[in-house]
């Protein structure tokens, strides 16, 4: 199974996290991360970013799952 690009962040303006794959951007107030993971740190907002690599995102009501 091909591996895509996943990132997450706090959102301020919805006081909830947003979540990036697969070209789409999905606001949601929980994450669940079961794939490994690591921080990248910006130069502007957002300033820090949680990213990896996935193959498996699903997206239940305002939850993420996002697996190995």
């Amino acid at each position: 199974m091909k591996k895509y690009r996943f990132f997450f962040h706090y959102r301020h303006q919805t006081k909830s996290m947003s979540i990036h794959y697969r070209g789409k951007c999905v606001p949601v107030k929980e994450v669940i991360c079961n794939a490994p993971c690591e921080t990248k740190w910006n130069k502007t907002q957002p300033m820090l970013v949680m990213q990896g690599y996935s193959s498996n995102v699903e997206f239940i009501d305002d939850k993420v799952i996002i697996n190995e």
